[in-house]
């Protein structure tokens, strides 16, 4: 029997999202898997724009919605432009001692009428975080400010909501991937042990259950995966058609049922469960007895990877 197409010893690295790829979290997206983020005002936007054509990405359609803020004078000229924002007091009036963060506000020269204005442009209109706004108004961290604003009641949205408004902007995007990948860097520790953990969660059996059915609708909305598999399998084992031989051999070993469901996934056609646990048997035991042609396998493995390298990777388990 020969073995026309060998599952290799170890799975293609799929590529995970990214806040730096090429995909634009559109408004479609956003209303259907993330709707429960949205600000009530962005929401009935987002609903009346989802659909329809040149739609623009959340950040833009979030900051024309919220600009006029940026126009406005006072406190209470915002709050008649965005009611939500109603509750918000100015921080000059709530705050009587002057202490601690405050004493900070007034040698810094922030804490007078406009403050809370100043916060609700920066939050809404310029998106930035609360540790860039500490920084600007001298304190010493964002807890600081996280007390101020409680304070003076002010209207916020999540953090979640903050970082899918930017990860629908390619630039705003690479910057978030940047700081990601400079944080792990930093953190190794930190990182092996999420890793670990990650690894562990994996190992249960509902985890791989999600993951066979959400790799199974990829694979329905993405057939051309499929084919990228495909092609770097075959041009692995043009590198090595002497373990393709072994591994015939191996089959022409086996009992007769066994044979005939390696046929059968090779033909392409559907294994039942019980067949797919034979299957992976059959190939860890083949691996197992020919350790020598493993580490073969993995050399030709890794030259067609530094071949493609720069290309879009795929991740199926296939043995």
């Amino acid at each position: 029997m020969l073995i026309s197409r060998i599952q290799p010893y170890q799975n293609l690295q799929y590529s995970q999202p990214s806040f730096s790829g090429v995909k634009i979290i559109d408004l479609d997206y956003v209303i259907n898997k993330r709707e429960y983020l949205l600000p009530e005002r962005v929401l009935a936007e987002v609903r009346k724009l989802s659909g329809t054509k040149n739609m623009p990405t959340l950040k833009e359609l979030h900051q024309k919605i919220y600009s006029p803020l940026m126009e406005c004078k006072t406190l209470e000229e915002a709050k008649e432009l965005f009611p939500e924002f109603a509750g918000v007091k100015p921080a000059d009036k709530v705050f009587e001692r002057n202490t601690g963060n405050i004493r900070k506000l007034v040698v810094n020269g922030h804490l007078n009428d406009k403050l809370s204005l100043k916060l609700l442009q920066e939050v809404w209109v310029n998106l930035k975080s609360q540790d860039a706004i500490a920084k600007e108004l001298g304190l010493n961290n964002r807890s600081g400010l996280g007390w101020i604003l409680k304070k003076i009641g002010f209207v916020n949205y999540s953090s979640n909501y903050r970082t899918l408004v930017l990860s629908t902007d390619s630039e705003s995007r690479a910057v978030i991937a940047g700081k990601t990948t400079a944080w792990n860097a930093s953190h190794p520790d930190l990182m092996r042990q999420k890793n670990k953990y990650a690894a562990q969660f994996c190992k249960t059996e509902e985890y791989k259950k999600a993951h066979s059915k959400r790799m199974i609708e990829y694979d329905k909305a993405h057939p051309e995966r499929i084919n990228k598999i495909r092609e770097f399998h075959l041009e692995v084992w043009k590198k090595v058609p002497e373990i393709r031989k072994a591994m015939s051999r191996f089959a022409r070993k086996q009992d007769s049922f066994t044979r005939l469901v390696i046929i059968k996934e090779r033909s392409g056609n559907n294994l039942s469960p019980f067949e797919k646990r034979l299957t992976k048997v059959f190939y860890k035991k083949f691996w197992k007895a020919n350790p020598e042609l493993k580490k073969k396998y993995k050399e030709a493995y890794e030259t067609v990877r530094s071949e493609r390298a720069g290309g879009n990777g795929v991740n199926r388990r296939e043995s």
